[in-house]
């Protein structure tokens, strides 16, 4: 009977809380969106709690709430849309997501659609922040947050690091699954399901919350994360992930080359010290310099190619890696393409989008990346304070993207792919807010409920 009271009550204490937080997003939803940013480097805690697995749609249902809310809650006293900005990644997005749908459709029928939430379900986050745009106020708390949980993760890496695989395996973590080796050495993975998002998540933590310190390094937010960045630095290397130390290293020569020159030579020095180091160390070489990894890579790619001359439109959004998965098990059955293996899981997103979507696929994904980079760039140096650092770091992540991408399926890891059109919506905000104001606002009347459609609540 105890128990049973027990139950009922953290019931309605979940209920109550779930209206709470519900209420919050609706009076203001950019909520929902920090709420999001917050929570996903902690989905990977749900594997150790007896929860069914429809709770695992969570961020799914939160961001479709958040975009309801916003919706609902949009400006419509004001005479036209928000304030207007140049976005020049936005066609090439356009066409990436219209062709890969069709794609999707044709080649699966009605189940294409795993296929098309997988690749481009959390570019509604852009659609609710031009809804709701982010104020100064909201883009500082999603740094915070950025900042926070990078540090929070990396400290959980690092305890794992020393606990070892036999204590996580101990308090529910499966050998094989979340807790992998590699040479001998620990993949540490933190509060995330396996090591590729949490190297790749710190990565994104330490260009971007990076860029935004060391334009203000006397704040004592930013002070503290920068104290925090070489431990952070050892965390994302203990998951042993290629594309977050490449991602890292191409990313930190752009911020030095755009804006921290005086960090060229420290840096310089310290990836010489490394880079002399790593030859006594034979185990850390044997794991990141395996020359079967990149032979098994040659030889996917070359059944690839050969199979764009049969597909030269590509085999169809969603015919490899995870979204593949997704489809066969809707489908009841497992797929093959062109003579590839079944369910192939490809290592490289630029190959991924050459095989499900053909040239046009790859040209879509590659302008994408091109045209957001320029933008970023561009922005760093045309907004004024934070904004500008943001833009910079937003910046340096896209770049760190376009070489990770060369080893992993980027877009494909979860919470990176949230993370990757939040942060263009949230510079686009800074963007059409500094323009806003800068020129091309409206006056009066208008221009003042432009101020409260973006001052904070």
């Amino acid at each position: 009977m105890i128990t049973y009271v027990a139950i009922a009550f953290g019931a309605a204490m979940v209920l109550a809380l779930g209206c709470a937080v519900a209420a919050a997003i609706y009076r203001r939803p950019q909520r929902g969106v920090l709420l999001l940013a917050a929570a996903v480097p902690l989905h990977g805690l749900l594997v150790l709690v007896p929860l069914p697995g429809v709770v695992s749609g969570w961020k799914e249902g939160l961001v479709v709430f958040t975009m309801l809310c916003a919706w609902l809650r949009r400006p419509r006293h004001i005479h036209g849309s928000p304030p207007p900005v140049h976005m020049p990644w936005w066609p090439a997005a356009a066409l990436f997501v219209a062709f890969g749908a069709v794609s999707a459709f044709a080649t699966f029928g009605v189940v294409g659609l795993f296929g098309i939430k997988v690749t481009y379900f959390y570019i509604l986050l852009v659609a609710v922040m031009w809804l709701a745009p982010f104020d100064a106020r909201d883009r500082d708390h999603l740094v915070s947050i950025l900042m926070g949980m990078g540090v929070f993760t990396s400290a959980v890496g690092v305890a794992q690091l020393v606990a070892g695989p036999a204590a996580l395996v101990s308090i529910g973590y499966e050998y094989g699954t979340q807790v992998r080796t590699s040479g001998g050495l620990l993949r540490t993975f933190s509060t995330f399901n396996l090591p590729f998002p949490f190297g790749l998540y710190v990565m994104l933590a330490l260009l971007v919350g990076g860029s935004v310190a060391l334009a203000d390094p006397r704040r004592r937010r930013n002070m503290l994360f920068l104290c925090a960045t070489p431990m952070m630095v050892v965390a994302m290397s203990s998951s042993i992930v290629r594309g977050a130390i490449l991602g890292l290293a191409v990313g930190a020569i752009y911020l030095i080359a755009v804006r921290f020159r005086y960090l060229a030579a420290p840096l310089a020095v310290a990836a010489a010290a490394v880079a002399v180091t790593i030859p006594f160390v034979p185990k850390i070489t044997s794991v990141f310099f395996s020359s079967n990894s990149l032979g098994q890579r040659g030889d996917g790619w070359a059944d690839i190619l050969a199979s764009i001359l049969i597909h030269p439109l590509g085999t169809g959004l969603g015919s490899s890696g995870s979204a593949a998965d997704r489809i066969s098990t809707a489908e009841g059955t497992s797929f093959q393409k062109s003579g590839l293996s079944t369910n192939y899981q490809p290592d490289n997103y630029y190959v991924k989008a050459l095989l499900e979507l053909g040239p046009i696929g790859l040209w879509a994904v590659v302008a994408l990346l091109v045209t957001a980079l320029l933008w970023c760039t561009r922005l760093s140096r045309a907004l004024p304070g934070d904004d500008g650092a943001l833009a910079l770091g937003v910046g340096a992540s896209v770049v760190a993207a376009m070489f990770a991408s060369l080893v992993s399926t980027y877009f494909e890891i979860f919470p990176i792919d949230v993370y990757f059109w939040l942060l263009l919506g949230v510079v686009g905000c800074a963007a059409a807010q500094h323009e806003s104001f800068s020129g091309r606002s409206p006056s009066g009347r208008e221009a003042a409920a432009y101020r409260r459609t973006f001052a904070s609540s």
